[in-house]
């Protein structure tokens, strides 16, 4: 086998392990959240980390046949691309694409030990079942369909991989424009509010000096309508205000960023950015009702 054939047959391996990566979270979220997410980090239906995960495995344990000592290595070779990748975008775009806080035995949020099971066991049953027939089957393809299946989708997920990149790197700047449209939006309903409320006061102060020279019942009586009337003018702008805002923060999040990062958003409920936390907590509260 020439070098340029095995070369060609790695990129299948590597474009067959990112697809069932993708289909695998994908169909993982249908089941337990009874919802559909396209989970890919790329636009196109893979998962790059399980194709790099699944080569890193077969090129650094490929003389390990050992299940137990494949299972503990995989899951290893996995967690620390796990914990690099996340690093890397973090420091990269400075977002996170996912979070493991609030899971048992994590590392930084990064990794946790669910993970290493997973992946430990998924990698196992790569290396010992898939590969060897998924190699068999890559051996048989003629030699031009190789070519063009190897090149063409090396293409494709080269392209796929650029314009993502570009997507998430943009993706800090838009969230600081957005951040700067809702604070505007904040403080222009805040303001209306101030006057609303200073009109209403007015009214207020104008009907209590009609009212003064009236007996002191009527005058006591009139306070607590006025009251009232105060209270519901307060209740009904408070959720004036809430509607309001968050209808014009929805309909920001549709226009200020691109489809791939509402999609991203959409994909990773627990994606943060680290400049726009809460900023990004209040998209996702708003992108799951």
């Amino acid at each position: 086998m020439g070098l340029l054939n095995l070369a060609e047959q790695v990129v299948l391996w590597w474009m067959c392990y990112s697809c069932i990566g993708w289909v695998w979270e994908t169909g993982l979220n249908l089941v337990l959240k009874h919802k559909w997410v396209d989970r890919g980090a790329l636009n196109g239906p893979i998962c790059p980390i399980y194709g790099n995960g699944a080569l890193l495995v077969l090129l650094l344990l490929h003389d390990v046949t050992n299940p137990v000592a494949l299972f503990l290595g995989s899951g290893v070779i996995a967690c620390t691309l796990e914990y690099v990748v996340s690093w890397q975008y973090e420091r990269m775009f400075h977002i996170r694409l996912w979070d493991y806080t609030d899971k048992p035995f994590n590392i930084n949020g990064r990794v946790y030990l669910n993970g290493f099971l997973a992946f430990g066991a998924g990698a196992t049953l790569v290396k010992l079942v898939v590969q060897p027939w998924l190699a068999q089957l890559t051996a048989t393809i003629p030699q031009p369909w190789l070519h063009i299946a190897a090149w063409g989708l090396l293409a494709v997920a080269f392209v796929d991989w650029m314009a993502s990149t570009m997507g998430m790197a943009d993706m800090d700047n838009r969230l600081a424009r957005l951040g700067e449209d809702v604070k505007a939006g904040r403080l222009e309903a805040i303001d209306k509010a101030n006057d609303d409320m200073a009109e209403a006061n007015a009214r207020m102060e104008q009907r209590l000096a009609q009212v003064q020279r009236s007996a002191q019942e009527r005058l006591d009586q009139t306070r607590e309508r006025i009251d009232d009337t105060i209270a519901d003018i307060r209740a009904a702008r408070r959720r004036d205000e809430s509607a309001a805002l968050d209808r014009l923060t929805k309909d920001h999040v549709r226009r200020a960023l691109s489809r791939q990062q509402v999609r991203l958003l959409r994909a990773f409920p627990s994606l943060r950015s680290s400049t726009h936390r809460e900023l990004t907590d209040r998209i996702h509260d708003l992108l799951e009702r």
